[in-house]
Formats: structure tokens, sequence, C-alpha cells
């Protein structure tokens, strides 16, 4: 007998001329440039105490009373909020007050588990409990969801991008299809660097969300900046500033101190300036976060991926390419090494990960340099290019794992201690000579140059 719940994949075909377009809509819009969609995710993330939460509640408040400019200007909408980390009665609610909130028109959302003794109440997780957030959604007709911090309400590692897709994606479809916005708020890393790579955990945060709002303290001024790195939905990427204000909020227990948002308009200075004014740019801990990334993408892909597809990867993440280049022969354990599949102009550059030697370093091995088997050495898991700098790349040398004969470049590409430049000479493919910034063809092509013109200049003699 056919079940009638048995789910099936069917093919579904829709031309462009069947879709009726429609103008983006934004929750927030300053001086009417949209800054946070309806619709979709928005993810604003910063250190800790700057300010983030505090004016993500200050948005919700003007759309509370209709005030916040943006399409729905106007009308006094409902707002959940998801905040594990900060008290309802002595932070949030202050909060909330401070900023002018109409408190009818936000809602606090909990799972609450019944039995026939006792009651309790616990924080949604995400995505075990979207469903619960699809009913406070229609129930309250809320157009801002705030999760803060996104991390502590998913179920998995914020580290893995499949992880946070699976927690966080459904709630991409359900802002699309109530037309709300959802703003996750998450932390920063450490260090310096582009600010799109700031963002603790797997790159998958920036990837998810159509808009992306970082949040610094500017030293100098004691001001707090607020820079749009992210906007796939409009032309605007700019950066504004704000101070927070102590205010007293009187209560029952008496008067209570928070801080209230003061907006000050556009801002010349970015987070990014300011993480690298603070951190400088060569930070080692940024470095490290780069080959975390770099390590993440390639595990992702069963341990390879293209030259090509990374540099795409590391432009939609923030990343440059040529500051990965310098990275990759510094990672350990796993090492990153390059290859090539194929042969000729028709080859395919790649990166892949490779665990790092199992050999013994007290082992005795062929050294790379003098391949003489009687001058076996221990070997001490790299072949460092300053001992070796008058080597040709393409020298035939003894490979000490595999015991067979291999070019230095390919030896050292897999131990990532060689990294040959390419020549300077405008689209030249080949690699650099060794202590020279041409390859050998230029070389011996300038060389003939030289020896025809002396050969000129003596006949004419």
């Amino acid at each position: 007998m056919k079940r009638y719940d048995e789910a099936r994949t069917e093919l579904r075909v829709t031309y462009a001329h069947m879709i009726q377009p429609h103008r983006q809509r934004w929750l927030w819009a300053h001086d009417q440039v949209g800054v946070i969609p309806l619709g979709t995710g928005t993810i604003a993330a910063g250190i800790g105490g700057e300010g983030k939460s505090t004016f993500m509640l200050d948005l919700a408040a003007q759309l509370t009373n209709g005030t916040l400019p943006g399409d729905l200007y106007g009308s006094r909408e409902n707002v959940i909020i998801f905040g594990p980390e900060d008290d309802w009665p002595t932070v949030m609610v202050p909060r909330l007050m401070a900023a002018g909130a109409d408190l009818s028109r936000v809602a606090q959302v909990q799972a609450a588990t019944i039995t026939e003794s006792f009651t309790s109440e616990r924080e949604l997780i995400f995505p075990v409990d979207r469903g619960l957030l699809r009913e406070a959604v229609k129930e309250t007709g809320a157009r801002m969801v705030i999760i803060d911090p996104a991390p502590n309400l998913m179920d998995g590692d914020m580290n893995k991008v499949q992880d946070v897709r699976r927690s966080y994606g459904p709630l991409m479809a359900l802002a699309q299809e109530h037309d709300l916005a959802i703003i996750l708020i998450n932390h920063f890393g450490k260090g310096a660097g582009n600010v799109g790579a700031k963002l603790s955990g797997s790159h998958a945060w920036r990837d998810l969300t159509r808009s992306y709002l970082a949040f610094a303290s500017d030293p100098d001024t004691g001001e707090r900046i607020l820079t749009q790195d992210k906007n796939n939905y409009g032309t605007g990427r700019g950066s504004w500033k704000f101070t927070l204000e102590s205010v007293d909020v009187p209560t029952e227990d008496g008067n209570t101190n928070v801080g209230k948002v003061r907006f000050l308009g556009a801002s010349e200075v970015t987070v990014g300036e300011l993480i690298n004014r603070e951190y400088g740019e060569d930070s080692a801990e940024d470095r490290n976060e780069l080959d975390n990334w770099l390590i993440e993408i390639l595990t992702e892909a069963g341990g390879s991926m293209s030259v090509k597809e990374i540099k795409t990867s590391a432009a939609s993440s923030g990343y440059e390419f040529k500051t990965l280049q310098n990275r990759r022969p510094k990672i350990r354990n796993p090492k990153v090494t390059t290859g090539r599949n194929g042969f000729g102009k028709g080859s395919i550059p790649f990166w892949q990960i490779e665990e790092e030697s199992s050999i013994d370093p007290g082992q005795n091995t062929i050294d790379p340099i003098d391949p003489d088997p009687e001058s076996a050495r221990t070997y001490d898991g790299t072949y460092e290019e300053s001992s070796v700098s008058s080597i040709d790349p393409d020298q035939m040398i003894i490979d000490p794992v595999r015991s067979e004969a291999r070019t230095y470049r390919d030896l050292c590409a897999e131990t990532g201690t060689y990294e040959p430049e390419l020549c300077t000479k405008m689209d030249c493919t080949r690699h650099a000579a060794t202590g020279h910034e041409w390859c050998q063809h230029h070389i011996d092509l300038r060389q003939r140059r030289f020896d025809v013109e002396a050969k000129r200049q003596g006949d004419a003699a």
C-alpha cells in the first residue's frame, strides 16, 4: 500500500519572467541608505563591551515606537530578543527603558518544559527549536529578532561551517518568509587584520548573512565606531559613530545605572583602521586566524582545493590571497602543500593538507643537498631554503622519504619550505632564477643581446 506521507524530490523549473521583482526593503536605513535589510540576517560583531548589544536595543526601541528610519518608519512593530547572557529584570529591561522602548512590544521567548510536578524554562536552541521560533513570530508579529550572542544558542560547533549553516540557515528562510530582520550578535577574535576575518568561529557566520556590522572603540575620542563591512543588498558601506551615556533608570528597588546610545552620525574612521592601529598589521595572532581559515576550507573540500577556488573563497571572506601565499609555507600540524594536476600549460595548481611526516627525527636519511649515501644525516622535518640557496630548483635529488629521485622544487613544495618567486618580466609565469628577479630564459635573452651588441661594436671598430 502506498504511503501518502512519503517525501519525494521533483524538478521545478521557473523562468525569470514568471517571478515578480520587488525592491529590497530595509529595517534600518540611515540617510536613506539601507544598512539592515528585511527578509534576511545581519551579523553584528566586536569585542566585548563595544556597545553592539546596546546599539541593537536602541534600534529595537525605535522600531517599537515607529521612529526607526527605514521601510517600517511610522509603524509600531514588535521585537523578539534572545539574551541568555543578560538578566532581564536587572539588565535587559532597564536598558530598554533607557532607550525609550515600548516594553509591551518587546518579547522574551523561551521553551517551557511542563510536568505534573514542575515547570522549567530554558532558552531556545537552534535549529532544534526553530519550530517554536516560527510559532513565536506568528504570535507576536515580530519584525526584528535579536539573538545575543548567537554562538551560545546553536546546537553544534561555532567553528564548523556545516554546524553554523545547519543551526541558522533555517532562520534566514524564516526571515524571508515573514519579511523580518534577524540580528546575530557575535564576537571578534584577537589580533589585527581584515575586518571580514575578525569574526570568531567559522567563516560561515559572515557568508550566511547579507549584512555585516563591525563595532570598535576609538581610544583617541572615546567614541564607538560602527562600520558596515558587508552589504549584499545595497550600495552603502559606511561608518558611523555613537557614544554610550550613563543614565539612571527608576525601579521599585531604587535607581539602576545603564548605558544609553547617543548617535553622532557619520564617521571618517573605520573599525578596520582602529583594529590595525591597536595591534599593527603584522599581528601573529591574526596570522594564526588566517591559517585556521585556510585549513578549514581545505578540510571541507576534502583535503585539497584548486588555487583558483581558494582565491575566490578568500575574496568572499575578505582575505588577501597574497597574504595566504605568504602564510602557507609556515603552517604546521597539518602542513599545506602545493601541487599540480596534469602537465604543461593545462595543468591546474592546487593546495592540499598534508599531515606531518611520521619519520623519526633521529632516523638517518639521505641528505638532499649531498645525495651521497655516505653523507646520510638525521631528518629534522624540513629542508631549509637558506641552506640550499645555490641549488637549481629543477635539480634532481634523492627524496629521503620515498627514496626516489625528484626535483628540489617538488621536494620542498611538500614540506612547505620552498616558495619560488615568479619572474618579474611582464606576463612571464616562469620561476625566477636563484638569487635573481628574472627567470633563466630572460637572463639568457639579455645575455644574447649583450653578445650581439658587443659583436656589432667590435665589427664597427
